[in-house]
């Protein structure tokens, strides 16, 4: 497998010198002041490169190159990375006042996530509701003409999967062994331990989870950081607003996936599952997959010892349902049953790039099916589609079991 992202990531985290992180941060910064011509992003980008995060600092770049003039004359295409995660205010009002009010898709696509912060960080209703009013008019000429998602098209077989080769997932496995939390194989790898005594041929990654009363943030970023052969890629928090007695929509960010790279090129993903109730739910940014509460017991896959979930045949029916039937293409928003969106419009953002990208097809298909079916998109006559930030019956469970245009992998 292609190893050179495990070496490039490995590099940007570092630790780097003193004179290493003051030389790129003034690089950095004089790049990004000849991007946008404002010295306040120029700035917080330098100080991100001080600070060593370069990941971070090199993602800011990256997203104002391809926002720039420089970048739409190159022809580049946008990334799904969101800029304001993590910006001081006043950088957000900076990166405001360079966005303007162009009419492009990319521009209004970009103000989109400036005010998807808005709507979470309003300090009152009346700011709240007009940020929610301001997304909905920046986004309708994006969606004016977004037909009703083509279940056909969503469901059209996708590209080979790539390599998964099993000394390398072995090996991925083993590594993860340097993490001194209580962890367990869920979801795909699970699934394979159980059903095929191994990984599954066409899967994609190996996923973990960890119980949140064991889990700590600091103490799971010092541990990746100090092993040699995985690398953490990034974080997407859970996000799902619900409106307050004051009228507020607020939401708690918790830890939910941290996504890790072995030195094979294998991904791994790593799942916080938080308590509510009898339930264990884990998720991201964009999802949330519900299961009843479960105890751990012992597993071995490609005979490698793991835990897992006591009740196999619970978990598994959960997630998948008739998952003693192999199928060849399985995607994670659409094939399984336990799933639910969380309302978060900086995930909203994320769902309409991708549907509005004209490739892969497939997967804008699939985020048209999730914009529709989760009630933000609505026929309005002779207005067309319509956005709407907070659709009808928001912040109830809906109980409803998806379509299932799928990837390879189940």
């Amino acid at each position: 497998m292609d190893t050179r992202r495990f070496d490039t990531l490995h590099a940007l985290r570092g630790p780097h010198g003193r004179l290493s992180r003051i030389a790129m941060a003034g690089l950095a910064g004089l790049a990004v002041a000849a991007l946008t011509g404002h010295a306040d992003l120029a700035r917080e980008v330098a100080g991100l490169f001080r600070q060593d995060r370069w990941v971070t600092g090199s993602h800011r770049l990256n997203w104002y190159l391809r926002h720039s003039t420089i970048g739409r004359l190159a022809g580049l295409q946008a990334p799904l990375f969101d800029p304001v995660t993590g910006m001081p205010p006043a950088t957000v009002d900076a990166l405001q006042g360079w966005l303007g009010k162009g009419c492009d898709p990319r521009d209004r696509l970009a103000r989109l996530n400036v005010l998807a912060h808005r709507i979470v960080t309003a300090p009152d209703a009346t700011t709240q509701a007009t940020a929610i009013a301001a997304f909905e008019d920046v986004a309708a000429p994006l969606v004016h003409d977004m037909p009703v998602a083509d279940l056909e098209a969503a469901a059209a077989p996708a590209g080979p999967a790539p390599a998964f080769g099993l000394s390398e997932a072995r090996a991925a496995l083993i590594a993860l062994r340097q993490i001194r939390m209580p962890w367990y194989v869920i979801s795909g790898t699970f699934l394979g331990a159980v059903r095929e005594g191994t990984f599954l041929a066409h899967d994609y990654d190996i996923d973990i989870g960890i119980h949140a009363e064991d889990f700590d943030d600091a103490a799971f970023r010092a541990q990746i950081g100090t092993t040699k052969d995985l690398v953490l890629v990034n974080t997407s928090p859970h996000r799902d607003l619900a409106l307050q007695p004051d009228g507020l929509w607020r939401d708690t960010p918790r830890p939910a996936l941290y996504r890790l790279l072995h030195a094979s090129g294998i991904g791994v993903d790593v799942f916080v599952h938080h308590p509510d109730g009898d339930l264990r739910w884990h998720g991201s940014a964009k999802h949330r997959w519900d299961n009843h509460d479960f105890a751990l017991a012992d597993y071995t896959i490609a005979g490698l010892p793991v835990r897992g979930p006591a009740d196999a045949d619970r978990y598994l029916t959960e997630n998948y349902g008739d998952w003693r039937t192999p199928v060849t293409r399985f995607n994670c928003s659409t094939g399984t049953p336990n799933v639910r969106f969380p309302f978060n419009p900086a995930a909203l953002v994320e769902h309409l790039r991708i549907a509005l990208r004209p490739h892969p097809a497939r997967e804008a298909q699939i985020a048209r099916l999730v914009l529709w079916q989760e009630g933000h998109l609505h026929h309005r006559g002779a207005e067309g589609t319509r956005l709407a930030v907070v659709p009808q019956g928001a912040g109830q469970t809906a109980d409803r079991d998806c379509p299932a245009p799928t990837d390879p992998g189940r």
